[in-house]
């Protein structure tokens, strides 16, 4: 039994923003459609604050199997190590056996980003700028992903450590912002990048017509922005199955009866025309990702193909 080992570099080399906005087009579309096989995910608590994670699916009845296992350890920043680590395994479709082993933090980064800002292009596509709060990976990979979506927003970052914000803006062509309110109160797209269990911008300071994204709240004890603030918004998610059990925010504000479940809208049904949002230019708008093992299905179809025909990765023997 051969497996193919693709890494971080591998990944990179083959799975530029643009391909990965690609994928998770396809990944929504299908998952909108209902061609894609979405069990829930799986989350197993952990000591200080982490969590681990499995995703699954398949992005249609007959492909392959594809599954991510990982874990979300705020601790490891005293550590030096980065808090996400990942691994995606890929089954053969008719076989069943492990065709492929992916660096998964590799994947996450760009599938995330490239999902945040497909559902910016349909629901902000003329936005002029575009605030990231964050300076971890997902800061980074979100404002490589608006370079392509929004290639003529100017991109603001904000962080907590001044001079990661600094470095990070520099890397981007992007300008580091002091002032957190402020820039809240001045963007057109808010874009959260946290693993906060509190939230990091005040619900007062988002004005008229601003687009508030949340990639952080991704589990119920994660609320990076305040409910209180999805019940001034249209709220969008990446899939609704999984935001009314595992985005903290929708979690509280369904608890709370401020959100009815029913008006909260899928990106998928957006991508396929099921449904268009009627927002005047005065409405806020939130959208919430918890991610959907799809995105890694189908980021793992368009990695594996490329991967194959350039023999890229290293091949070993399981058995």
């Amino acid at each position: 039994m051969t497996v193919r080992i693709l890494s971080a570099t591998d990944v990179r080399s083959i799975f530029t923003p643009r391909l990965a906005l690609e994928s998770q087009r396809e990944a929504f579309t299908r998952l909108g459609a209902g061609e894609a096989v979405q069990p829930p995910r799986l989350l197993v608590p952990g000591p200080d604050e982490s969590v681990s994670f499995c995703y699954s699916s398949r992005i249609a009845p007959g492909a392959p199997a594809v599954s991510k296992f990982g874990s979300v350890n705020p601790a490891n920043a005293a550590r030096g190590l980065g808090a996400v680590h990942s691994v995606i395994t890929v089954l053969d479709a008719d076989t069943g056996a492990p065709r492929a082993i992916i660096n998964g933090d590799s994947v996450t980064g760009l599938r995330t980003s490239a999902a945040t800002t497909l559902a910016m292009q349909q629901v902000a596509p003329d936005a002029e700028n575009v605030l990231v709060v964050g300076t971890g990976a997902q800061a980074r990979a979100h404002l490589a992903a608006f370079a392509v979506t929004h290639p003529s927003a100017d991109l603001w970052v904000f962080g907590r450590n001044p001079t990661a914000a600094s470095e990070i803006a520099a890397e981007h062509g992007a300008a580091a912002k002091a002032d957190l309110e402020e820039a809240v109160r001045s963007a057109d797209i808010v874009v959260l990048c946290t693993s906060s269990l509190t939230p990091v911008i005040e619900d007062a300071w988002v004005t008229d017509g601003t687009t508030v994204a949340s990639v952080g709240s991704f589990a119920p004890d994660r609320v990076e922005l305040p409910p209180s603030l999805l019940s001034r918004s249209t709220v969008v998610v990446d899939y609704r199955p999984s935001a009314l059990t595992d985005s903290g925010p929708v979690v509280q504000a369904v608890a709370s009866g401020s959100i009815d479940p029913e008006r909260i809208t899928e990106l998928g049904s957006l991508l396929i025309g099921n449904v268009a949002l009627d927002r005047s230019s005065a409405d806020v708008l939130t959208y919430l990702s918890v991610g959907v093992g799809v995105q890694d299905a189908a980021a793992a179809r368009f990695i594996l193909t490329t991967a194959e025909e350039q023999n890229a990765g290293t091949l070993a023997a399981l058995d």
